[in-house]
């Protein structure tokens, strides 16, 4: 299985082992200015150094293994090293270990015998222009044994013509550090000093980066997303051994759903794993009731609300909302048309009820307004008068125009009633219209044809990258637009139900119906 988990994300060695690996360290920022002190504190013959930090697993010993790499690539038979990572020992033992790791020989129970032939050994490189360094490892162990402490001080003091004849190197914790404080005599002696802090998010996301590269990774390919980077160091706290456990976990986790990147669901999943306790949000809680107001993590609004609500397994919760929330493209398109349909139909029927109750009523034509009972009077009747043909004809004639205007305008509210019907038939048939065009439109496939490129928020080279893919990519695609320079770019499906946009430069189009 540990083959085909590196197969599977491209890499030829394991990126992620715990054990300190002084050649897979990312040597940057404080690790940096950390090594470069180092070197010149052995070059210089400096004496003395010191090394701690606030908290273990800030990669101490990785750097100390990094520096007897890089002296014995420098040096070769000339560089002499003891490295001791046990310091639970006597003053004798101590001694002991330290001449038969230097000479390569066994050493003597005299205490004094193993000093000189020490002594001896450590001239002879330093004549022929080598160098020597002992590395006491976790020494904070040392803090309340200060008879050893005092024989470590003393062995620096091994000197030729006025030169330390080896640089002594203490590694420890921030007790070690307070500790040596309060022994001046040996803090004095220890002129080269540094003091590791947890890691800053970008070390963090160097760190993680750097190790997968180192593993055989192709440097244009991200695995892990940004979400998942962050979530990586918010829990580890910027601890390397932390943020290392974590990420050998949650690639497992990829690879055994086979997902295409490592996310928010793999990454917390490895967290369950190690509190073994379904903690794996606490860290993100924690931080969301201190700072309520920050958006620390970038995760979404529906997320946080699940997280605040579920005690173990969230992961899966998550998802089933968020794919609950995202639907594809297609439905996303009838739901779209459908609301703006239903609500043209709404401002047309509001229109005509607005109208009917709110305009004054029409009069007739011909027919006199309502008079109030009290203004009638009686009129006197006229003698009837023998009517010719022509007031017929023209009675006849004015009656049926009367008829005709009647007809006019009691058809009035006619034609508002036939033209909301119609709307509705017509929104009716566009929806349709709609719909079979989708139904009709040909899938297409865009095929990565460059051996990387960017997926970007947007069509245009000025809008953010979402990552980076490698040729032979299959991306989904469900939109076309032209940016404002006239390039044409895709709009495409991405691993967890995201979308983004590619330039149809470096892909080849294909339809698959």
């Amino acid at each position: 299985m540990n083959d085909d988990y590196i197969k599977y994300w491209g890499l030829t060695n394991h990126p992620f082992l715990l054990a300190p690996d002084g050649r897979m360290m990312c040597v940057t920022g404080q690790y940096f200015e950390c090594f470069e002190r180092l070197k010149y504190a052995i070059n210089t013959n400096k004496g003395g150094i010191i090394i701690a930090s606030e908290d273990p697993g800030l990669g101490k010993t990785t750097i100390l293994l990094r520096l007897i790499d890089e002296m014995k690539n420098e040096y070769g038979e000339n560089f002499k090293c003891a490295f001791i990572d046990h310091p639970t020992l006597t003053a004798s033992q101590m001694i002991e270990q330290i001449t038969a790791d230097i000479t390569g020989e066994t050493p003597s129970e005299d205490k004094l015998k193993n000093l000189n032939v020490l002594k001896e050994v450590l001239t002879r490189v330093k004549q022929e222009g080598g160098r020597s360094i002992i590395i006491i490892d976790e020494a904070q162990m040392l803090c309340d044994a200060r008879d050893i402490l005092q024989e470590m001080r003393i062995l620096i003091n091994l000197v030729h013509r006025g030169e330390y004849l080896h640089t002594f190197i203490l590694s420890g914790q921030k007790a070690l550090w307070d500790t040596l404080q309060e022994i001046p005599e040996f803090w004095q002696r220890l002129p080269v000093r540094y003091y590791f802090t947890p890691l800053l998010f970008k070390e963090s996301r160097e760190l993680i980066r750097h190790r997968l590269n180192m593993a055989g990774l192709d440097v244009a390919r991200d695995i892990f997303t940004d979400e998942a980077l962050e979530i990586i160091h918010k829990h580890s706290q910027g601890l390397p051994r932390t943020i290392i456990a974590i990420s050998d976990l949650a690639l497992l986790n990829g690879f055994i759903d086979r997902t295409r990147k490592v996310g928010f669901k793999e990454v917390t999943k490895a967290i369950n794993a190690m509190g073994g306790k379904g903690e794996g949000f606490s860290y993100v809680l924690d931080d969301h009731k201190n700072n309520p107001g920050e958006e620390n993590l970038k995760i979404s609004a529906e997320t946080r609300q699940v997280l605040s609500q579920t005690p173990a397994k969230p992961y899966e919760i998550i998802a089933r909302n968020v794919r609950n929330s995202l639907a594809n493209e297609s439905s996303r398109a009838y739901t779209k048309a459908g609301f703006v349909m239903a609500a043209a139909i709404l401002l047309v029927f509001l229109g005509a009820m607005g109208q009917r109750f709110f305009t004054p009523a029409k009069t007739i034509a011909g027919t006199p307004a309502p008079v109030a009972k009290e203004t009638i009077k009686p009129q006197p009747v006229p003698e009837p008068a023998k009517e010719t043909e022509e007031q017929d004809t023209a009675q006849v004639s004015g009656t049926e125009a009367s008829k005709e205007k009647v007809t006019d305008v009691s058809s009035e509210g006619t034609p508002q009633k036939q033209t909301l019907a119609d709307a509705v038939r017509a929104q009716k048939d566009i929806i349709a219209d709609y719909k079979e065009e989708l139904k009709s439109r040909p899938e297409r496939s865009a095929i990565v044809n460059k051996d990387s490129v960017n997926v970007r928020t947007g069509p245009g080279l000025d809008s953010p990258r979402i990552l980076t893919i490698v040729k032979g990519e299959i991306l989904h695609v469900v939109e076309e637009r032209r940016d404002k320079e006239g390039m044409k770019w895709y709009k495409v499906l991405l691993y967890n139900d995201r979308v983004g946009w590619i330039s149809d430069t470096v892909v080849v189009l294909t339809k698959t119906n």
